[in-house]
């Protein structure tokens, strides 16, 4: 999969159609593989490859078979056999199986709805209307179906793996792609397929009646589907579908399609999805049928692979709408090259008979909680052992789902855990052991409770009897994170109160994006729990605070707003970028061109953007605003703050007194994250899946027919001018301050709003306006900016090195960068161009974070990208991880030296491939060296 990965991201792949056809008499798959070499076959912009074959003495990969069940046209019309349908389908013996018409359990006339099947179970959207299961999932391993087609037996090998990282293309085009090539390459006339893909929209319906009244359900679709399409996005899902040229499969005789083929395009057609898509479209020969059905999964579900997708894992079940916009998928796929078979039934007699529950699996109450967090879909726990942690880190390493990460030191563990949060977006986990272990805690947890990452801390204490008395490691522990900010701190009393405070601390840690902490006496953790393993519910409590998307008449508001401000020349906008914005690159792009607005981003969201665009300002805060002219320029002169993602904006929108003095429009993907961040007031509020609210407003902002570009507004003063006169009479100092940490410094300025801005910043704006940025777009320049001092010769100057970092950097690495002046070096020179992310210890400033975070980007991103360490000589000194060992699958070092302060060390640990870098610098005739070590895995 590494080598796939690989290839999609860098390898310049051919074109359709420049590779030749294969003849021969081996059939379907023996042509296709003969364009698939060892290395596979890159088509546009996805990957073929055929499952290896077995050496010699190895048994045959079992051929995958596809077969039907029932007809469609019982579904569509309404009357299917009253026989057939009480036919029971055991759902053991197949890979994949969806159902193209209405499906229940056995023996229950009254549930129908839609299905997927994959891992032994059936997945049913049940629709037993008058009570609680109408409209929800339920799943068993014995199914009914009117029209259905499935993939058996379940170990069955794919024909061919098809696998894209491009997203933005329609299911349509990407299947319509993929099928293109099969047929091509080997004349098949269709294809099964079922695998795992992440959608970057989601768009699906689901039947809300069974289909039993013989009429038509598209004639009657107000009855039948009388639900607006589900809208979702940034979502995983399993799908399995069947596409298909039924023209080839008539003239070639294969039957059994007609069976479970989509329904026309005339049928669909604004019938039943209000105009979305429903047949292959989208540039599809009109010949085509695709038909896919899917499940989507919780958010905390980690698995790569269908056949690692747990049934608690199952959110909803839909009929895919082929508009949703694909992010990436991975697809094992079967030819249908020859007539399908009916699918196998069992009678209804033969149902087995209910078997007794099975006794409720017993555990201790570690055991308990690190399934929990898990289910929470942490895949990581970072700590360090003691003896009142031994049941806990018992209960993780016997863990399938986690591993164990175990640091040297207590401090680095915590570190870690903030980084990994705010690497993956998902629940962090820290574990120390009693007293010193949890205080060396402290660090890391601060870390995260200020750069606003969700994080949990488990800490042991002394025995109950002995709290408090306790001649060794007793501490107050709880009371200590308590006092250092930490909304939730509690030591647990009992085994009965554990599970409760665990949920409301997940619950708390995930919603409000916090620190929490809970200290667990050792023999409350080697009790038995007083609950079995079960789900934990509260896994997914963020899903029930995000939304999808914000009201209309908001981003009509907003884009009123900076229609007037661009429209009419005078605006001065400016977009802020924080870590929640990852992932909407091309769209903040696209809306600071078309609204002419400089962008700046926290170091966190370095990145984002890519910063070889001449509209990309740089870094904002102490670690970018002090060495960059413009940027300060753009800030004091600034009239319009669109913060997207950002959990402090102090710097743009305050004077020195810390007052704001700028509106805002704020961009957040939850309401939570306004309550977190609620202090500073805005002009609106959009709430909603970023990357998706951005397009929106893209739409309201597009030229409408009938108008002119550059016809003026004719709204009378926008809120952004009437903040601008309200200031203008206030006698409010505008003046920004340097930076946050000397904003208590600053005294309120009682003389006049002094708004009238440079001729340095008038210029700037003017030439923003005008579009002359547009003149430098296309520069060859590597670098976000360029060196001007004199360089001795024999040192090669910090900025060439970031600027030679970043050209090496794929789109996949993760820059992790220390605290001190290589953190200025890397906001300053460093230039991420293809989405690559930046962590750092941005708020707390913990020098040291580097490494750790380091060795996090390794653990995450496996064999797919690099971590990229920038650390001063202080940064190594303050931590000894770089001995770290448990990570065996990187090379190994043994030896290597290199210089820090004047000192040779050696480095003996297992994981990294160390790339060290010095260079000297004259400052005002002063020789003064710093020392950079790149850790490079």
């Amino acid at each position: 999969m590494a080598e796939v990965v690989r290839r999609c991201m860098d390898v310049k792949v051919p074109r359709l159609g420049s590779l030749t056809t294969s003849t021969g008499a081996e059939g379907s798959l023996a042509e296709f593989r003969a364009h698939c070499t060892d290395q596979g076959l890159d088509c546009d912009t996805i990957h073929y490859s055929v499952p290896r074959r077995p050496s010699k003495g190895g048994d045959m990969p079992k051929r995958g078979q596809v077969t039907f069940l029932g007809d469609v046209d019982w579904v569509i019309n309404g009357n299917p056999d009253p026989e057939k349908v009480q036919q029971i389908v055991d759902m053991s013996g197949i890979r994949y199986g969806f159902e193209a018409g209405t499906t229940a359990p056995p023996g229950d006339d009254a549930a129908h709805g839609e299905m997927v099947a994959f891992n032994g179970s059936g997945f049913v959207k049940s629709t037993r209307t008058g009570s609680s299961e109408y409209y929800k999932t339920v799943y068993g391993p014995y199914l009914r179906c009117e029209a259905a087609g499935f993939i058996g037996p379940s170990d069955a090998q794919a024909d061919f793996v098809a696998t894209t990282l491009h997203g933005g293309m329609t299911w349509t085009s990407a299947l319509n792609d993929m099928f293109t090539n099969v047929e091509s390459r080997c004349g098949a006339a269709g294809a099964a397929f079922g695998g795992m893909v992440h959608f970057e929209k989601l768009v699906g319906v689901a039947i809300a009646l069974p289909t039993m009244a013989k009429e038509n359900i598209f004639e009657a679709k107000e009855k039948y589907y009388p639900f607006a399409p589900h809208v979702e996005h940034n979502v995983n899902c399993v799908v399995v579908g069947f596409i298909a040229d039924m023209e080839l499969a008539e003239k070639k005789g294969i039957k059994g399609l007609d069976k479970v083929r989509l329904a026309t395009a005339e049928e669909m057609a604004g019938v039943l999805y209000k105009g979305a898509s429903g047949s292959a479209g989208g540039g599809a020969d009109n010949s085509l049928s695709l038909h896919t059905h899917l499940v989507t999964l919780r958010r905390s579900c980690v698995a790569k692979r269908a056949q690692d997708v747990r049934p608690q894992d199952v959110k909803e079940v839909y009929h895919l709408d082929s508009s949703s916009i694909v992010g990436s998928f991975t697809l094992e796929a079967w030819f249908i090259d020859k007539s399908m078979e009916e699918h196998e039934t069992l009678p209804p007699s033969s149902l087995p008979r209910a078997m007794p529950s099975p006794a409720p699996a017993k555990c201790n109450c570690s055991e308990w909680v690190v399934n929990a967090l898990a289910d929470a879909g942490v895949t990581h726990i970072f700590g360090g052992h003691g003896g009142a942690l031994v049941p806990m880190v018992n209960a993780i390493c016997k863990n399938p789902r986690v591993k164990w990460i175990y640091t040297r030191n207590e401090a680095n563990a915590s570190l870690m855990a903030a980084a990994y949060a705010k690497l993956t977006g998902r629940l962090a986990v820290c574990v120390a052991t009693s007293g010193p272990g949890a205080s060396n805690l402290t660090t890391g947890l601060l870390d995260a409770l200020q750069d606003q990452c969700s994080m949990v801390a488990i800490t042991g204490l002394k025995p109950r009897a002995g709290i408090g008395y306790s001649e060794f490691q007793d501490l107050q522990q709880s009371r200590m994170f308590a006092a250092g900010g930490l909304p939730t701190s509690l030591d647990v009393h009992s085994a009965d109160a554990l599970i409760p405070l665990l949920r409301d601390g997940v619950a708390k840690a995930l919603t409000l994006r916090t620190c929490i902490h809970l200290g667990v006496p050792v023999d409350v953790q080697a009790a038995e729990s007083p609950v079995p393993l079960k789900p934990f519910c509260a896994a997914d409590v963020r899903d029930d605070v995000e939304l999808a998307t914000s009201h209309s008449h908001t981003l009509k508001n907003v884009a009123n707003e900076l229609r007037a401000a661009c429209e009419r020349g005078s605006g001065r906008v400016v977009i802020a970028l924080g870590h929640r914005a990852v992932g909407c690159g091309e769209e903040i792009l696209q809306l600071a061109e078309r609204v002419g607005a400089p962008v700046l981003t926290r170091l966190d969201a370095k990145g984002v953007v890519d910063e070889s665009h001449p509209l990309v300002f740089g870094v904002v805060g102490v670690h970018g605003k002090s060495g960059l002219e413009k940027a300060t320029q753009v800030i004091e002169s600034a009239q319009l703050i669109i913060s997207i993602g950002s959990h402090d904006d102090t710097l743009l929108l305050c004077n020195r007194a810390g007052l704001q003095i700028r509106p805002m429009i704020k961009f957040e993907p939850d309401a939570m994250c306004l309550q977190i961040n609620a202090r500073y007031r805005a002009l609106y509020d959009v709430v909603g899946n970023i990357k998706y609210m951005l397009s929106r407003l893209l739409e309201e902002l597009a030229p409408k027919s009938g108008t002119s570009p550059g016809a003026k507004d004719s709204m009378q003063i926008s809120l952004m001018e009437s903040w601008s006169r309200e200031l203008a009479y206030s006698g409010m100092d505008v003046s920004a301050p340097p930076d946050a940490a000397t904003l208590h410094l600053a005294t309120p300025n009682a003389q006049a709003a002094r708004l009238e801005m440079s001729e340095e910043s008038k210029q700037l704006w003017k030439s923003i306006r005008e579009g002359k940025w547009r003149a430098a777009q296309n520069r060859e320049s590597g670098g976000r900016f360029l060196c001007t001092s004199n360089v001795s010769s024999s040192f090669c100057h910090p900025a060439t090195v970031m600027e030679e970092m970043s050209s090496r950097m794929g789109a996949n690495d993760v820059l992790c960068v220390d605290v001190g002046d290589v953190t200025l070096w890397a906001s300053l020179s460093a230039s991420l161009t293809k989405g690559q992310r930046t962590l750092s210890s941005e708020r707390l400033g913990t020098m040291g974070y580097g490494l750790c975070a380091g060795i996090v980007a390794s653990l995450v991103r496996g064999r797919t990208g690099r971590a990229l360490v920038v650390t001063g000589d202080g940064g190594i000194q303050c931590l000894g991880e770089h001995g770290t060992t448990g990570l065996g699958n990187y090379q190994k070092i043994m030896g290597k030296s290199w210089k820090i302060m004047g000192k040779s060390w050696k480095n003996h640990g297992k994981s990294w491939n160390i790339h060290h870098f010095s260079w000297n610098h004259p400052f005002t005739g002063t020789d003064w060296q710093l020392e950079c070590g790149f850790f490079v895995k």
